[in-house]
């Protein structure tokens, strides 16, 4: 069965259990998902951290993979599908350390989404102080031209949508399973809504994989690096939310919280957060002031990408040594050391694969994804 590039890295996807940094590391390893797809067991099974199960599953695609029923179901329904070698791909996510390699979305983003952003989260067990919080923040903030970041959960996620829609603004719902399984299922009129010209609704899941308790974290950090800030409104001592807000942490992010009443056990996450660092909240408009957006915002997510004249491997290739054995000849490197350098070109969309087994330097902004 021949596959595309694009349909390579769909199938591998499609494998129960891979996920994206093992998907990462696989592609840094043989250099594309082609090649992942065409390798042995044996050599599979040499992959760190890959395991005995996973080699095998890999080694047997063509079994437990459908790759084309998987296109065609997307078909069906109206979702696009966008990898990470597409020039479409979110940079919000493409900078991430273990970035999805399959996104599913209805609806559609846009790269000025990330430059105003804030992910608004908290529990689905929402008490009406903090339902009415999330929603007329996250209204206030779409009205101040912030995208706000959920996850179409029931509860605070839920709410946070609607307000941004009740400012007619801009929305994104990241979901924890495939877009063919909706959940929760009320929320479906929303997701239209959202998808309807104020946004999108995205999955890094196959379209038939139902949310589980593996899954939803996955979201989380989507939804972490797709928002400039966190805003968490109303969180138990344990929730999902707690865990959103400390990936933003861990990104440099600012991490706003409101506080609640100290009788009630769903203050207590967001009154740790305080107490740990994060700001206090009481309006849209602290954040707005805290994070400078009243004043005008050239880009909030700069890319310091190597020009082509100070990459070795981009001389290299524009010079004539296109195969991996010429290029390893003239850098004087090894086939080990060389293929992460080429697989990192190929995601940052400055080079290509061409046919033979060589590669080209792309123009800016080259689209491959065919």
């Amino acid at each position: 069965m021949e596959l595309s590039a694009r349909e390579a890295l769909i199938t591998l996807n499609l494998i129960p259990g891979l996920g994206s940094v093992r998907i990462r590391s696989l592609l840094e390893h043989f250099g594309s998902a082609d090649l992942v797809l065409a390798a042995p067991k044996s050599l599979l099974s040499q992959v760190p951290r890959l395991g005995e199960k996973l080699a095998t599953a890999i080694a047997d695609w063509r079994h437990c993979t459908h790759v084309h029923a998987e296109l065609e179901c997307a078909q069906r329904g109206g979702v696009r599908i966008t990898t990470l070698l597409d020039a479409e791909y979110p940079d919000a996510l493409r900078r991430m350390a273990d970035p999805p390699v399959v996104l599913y979305s209805i609806g559609e983003w846009f790269p000025s989404d990330a430059e105003r952003s804030v992910a608004v989260v908290g529990t689905r067990l929402a008490s009406p102080y903090g339902l009415n919080c999330a929603r007329s923040m996250s209204r206030d903030l779409a009205d101040a031209g912030c995208c706000i970041i959920s996850g179409l959960a029931r509860g605070i996620d839920t709410a946070a949508h609607w307000g941004a829609l009740d400012a007619g603004g801009r929305t994104i719902a990241v979901l924890g399973g495939g877009l063919s399984c909706m959940f929760p299922p009320e929320n479906a009129t929303l997701a239209t809504r959202i998808a309807d010209g104020h946004g999108a609704v995205i999955s890094e899941f196959p379209m038939n994989t139902r949310p589980s308790r593996n899954t939803f974290p996955q979201r989380n950090r989507i939804v972490a690096s797709w928002g400039c800030a966190t805003l968490v409104v109303e969180a138990a001592g344990r929730s999902g939310a707690l865990l959103t807000a400390s990936l933003a942490g861990d990104l440099g992010k600012s991490v706003f919280a409101v506080p609640g009443p100290v009788t009630t056990s769903s203050s207590l996450g967001c009154h740790r957060l305080i107490r740990d660092g994060a700001i206090l909240c009481t309006s849209a408009a602290d954040i707005i002031g805290d994070m400078g957006w009243d004043q005008k915002q050239l880009s909030l997510f700069p890319v310091h990408l190597p020009t082509e004249q100070t990459d070795p491997v981009i001389s290299a290739i524009a010079a004539g040594h296109r195969t991996l054995d010429a290029l390893c000849s003239a850098l004087g490197m090894t086939a080990a050391e060389l293929t992460p350098q080429l697989m990192r070109l190929q995601i940052e969309r400055r080079i290509v694969p061409a046919p033979g087994g060589s590669f080209e330097v792309c123009a800016s902004g080259t689209d491959f994804s065919t």
